[in-house]
C-alpha cells in the first residue's frame, strides 16, 4: 500500500548518467539535493566520469555509484532503488543527468500522494517545444490521473516512486535497457490497480531528444485520454535510438499484448515513426535499417518472464 505525504527524510534521489555536460549534471544536482535527503548518481560507464566525481565531491548528501560499463536506464535505477531501500528510503525521485527540477518540485509531488497512487509526475515541459510560461498559463486541474501507460505517459525523469510498489511489480525491466522503459513500468502498475498522477502545480524542465518543429499538425491523446491536434515535431533521435524505439516498442506489445490491443502505442507506432522519420529526419537510411533491425530483434528477444521480481 502506498505510503501517505512522505516527507524528505523518506525520499532519495537518483540520477542516471552516461557522457553527462559536467556542469548540467552539477546543476541537476544542486537543484534537487536540498528537496531530498540523499542522491545517488549512478554513472554508466562514463569516460569522464573523473571530471564528474570531482564536481560532486564537495557537494554533501551526493554519492556517486561507478558501474565501469553502460547498463542501461533500468538497471541503474534497479540498482539505486535497492540501495535506497536498504538505507531506509521509502521513495525515489528518478531524475535523467539533464533535467534540472524547480524549488518545491519533490514536496509538491509528495503532496499528491496517497493510496493506491505510488507514482506521481510533474508537468514535463520540453524545452524544445515549449516554455515554462506558456504551461503555467494554462488552466489545468492541480492533479490529473494518467489513462493510458504509453500515450502522454509519465517518464522517468522527474518521477516519485514509492520503492515497496516497485519491488512488488518486479522493478525496472531490464530487457529494455532505453526508451520505453518507463512505460512498462507504467502499464504494470496500472495492471496491478494502481494510479499514476501528473502534478500539475509543478514542472520538469526536460528536452525529449533534439526536437524540431515541424509544418505538420497530428491527432494525440492527452493525460486525460482525450484527442487533440498537435503540432509535430520531429525527434532528432540517433540511429542507435530508432534501434530501441523499435525493439522496445515490440517488446512492449507482446509483453502487454492483452492489455494494449490495437491501441495507438507499442508496435503500432512503428510505422508512423517510420514514416515521419523518412519525411523530417537526417540519415534516413541509416535510420530505416535501424528501425528495421530493432523491429527484427524486439521479435526475438526473450520477454522478462518474471526475472526483474527477484532482482529488484
Amino acid at each position: 500500500m502506498t505510503s501517505i505525504a512522505p516527507t524528505p527524510d523518506a525520499i532519495a534521489a537518483g540520477i542516471v548518467a552516461f557522457e553527462p555536460d559536467v556542469d548540467l549534471l552539477l546543476r541537476n544536482v544542486s537543484a534537487i539535493k536540498d528537496q531530498v535527503t540523499t542522491v545517488w548518481v549512478y554513472d554508466n560507464g562514463s569516460s569522464n566520469v573523473e571530471a564528474a566525481a570531482e564536481a560532486l565531491r564537495p557537494i554533501s548528501g551526493v554519492r556517486l555509484v561507478r558501474s565501469g560499463s553502460n547498463d542501461g536506464i533500468a538497471a541503474a535505477f534497479n540498482a539505486v532503488a535497492r540501495m535506497a531501500r536498504d538505507a531506509g528510503f521509502k521513495w525515489l525521485v528518478t531524475l535523467d543527468q539533464d533535467s534540472v527540477a524547480p524549488a518545491g518540485m519533490v514536496a509538491a509531488l509528495a503532496s499528491k500522494a496517497k493510496p493506491g497512487t505510488p507514482l506521481i509526475a510533474p508537468h514535463i515541459v520540453d524545452r524544445n517545444k515549449t516554455t515554462v510560461a506558456a504551461v503555467q498559463a494554462t488552466a489545468l486541474p492541480p492533479v490529473e490521473y494518467f489513462s493510458r501507460a504509453a500515450s502522454k505517459g509519465a517518464i522517468t525523469s522527474g518521477a516519485l516512486l514509492d520503492l515497496g510498489v516497485l519491488e512488488e511489480v518486479g522493478g525496472f525491466d531490464e530487457t529494455f535497457f532505453i526508451d520505453y522503459v518507463d512505460y512498462d513500468l507504467n502499464m504494470r502498475l496500472m495492471r496491478a490497480g494502481y494510479k499514476i498522477a501528473r502534478a500539475n502545480d509543478t514542472h520538469l524542465s526536460h528536452a525529449v531528444g533534439e526536437a524540431r518543429q515541424t509544418w505538420l499538425f497530428t491527432p494525440r491523446r492527452g493525460v486525460d485520454g482525450r484527442w487533440r491536434i498537435e503540432r509535430f515535431y520531429a525527434f532528432g533521435h540517433s540511429p542507435t535510438r530508432c534501434y530501441y524505439k523499435a525493439r522496445n516498442r515490440v517488446l512492449y506489445s507482446r509483453k502487454h499484448w492483452r492489455s494494449v490491443g490495437l491501441r495507438n502505442e507499442g508496435i503500432v507506432q512503428i510505422p508512423q515513426q517510420i514514416a515521419l522519420t523518412l519525411l523530417f529526419e537526417d540519415q534516413k537510411i541509416a535510420k530505416l535499417r535501424a528501425f528495421a533491425r530493432g523491429t527484427y530483434e524486439g521479435f526475438r528477444a526473450p520477454l522478462d518472464n518474471g526475472r526483474q521480481a527477484r532482482k529488484a
